[in-house]
């Protein structure tokens, strides 16, 4: 993520997460079911890092949808995997995000597409993603910069 002038890039969020040695199986790869919980982590991530300048981090958001491919074992000599994040869609309600786990050696794991939906706890319903966030996300599917004040009006 890069700054220049007031302006925070939007484009493809990237993290470095730790694999735990419990996160093997017997076959001496990570068990699928981690690169859920590895995803996870990378969006909480992602919305604490591209929401929480613009004071927009407490956004109530729940997960609607979650595809993954293996495509390769995370092997046990991998101490760490990297996370991309793209914003692919911003529609009323609801937004889809493609990630991709790479291991140590920068090698495609998975590849998830996920649907977050903005979300009324006390109602129990989808809401209208609010404008602030909504600028964020269209300025991070877009690829451009946006500043403290564009990201609210």
């Amino acid at each position: 993520m890069s700054s220049r002038g007031g302006a925070v890039d939007r484009g493809t969020f990237r993290c470095t997460l730790q694999v735990r040695w419990a996160d093997f199986d017997q076959y001496g790869h990570v068990n699928n079911v981690k690169y859920i919980e590895y995803a996870q982590e990378a969006r909480i991530l992602f919305i604490r890092s591209r929401f929480g300048p613009f004071g927009l981090g407490n956004l109530p958001q729940v997960v609607r949808r979650v595809e993954i491919d293996h495509l390769r074992p995370v092997l046990r000599d991998s101490t760490s995997v990297d996370v991309e994040i793209e914003v692919e869609h911003v529609g009323t309600t609801s937004y889809q995000i493609r990630q991709t786990i790479f291991d140590a050696a920068g090698e495609v794991c998975a590849a998830l597409r996920v649907v977050m939906v903005a979300y009324d706890a006390s109602t129990s319903t989808a809401v209208e993603i609010p404008l602030g966030v909504r600028n964020v996300l269209d300025a991070a599917h877009h690829r451009t910069a946006i500043t403290d004040h564009g990201s609210t009006g």
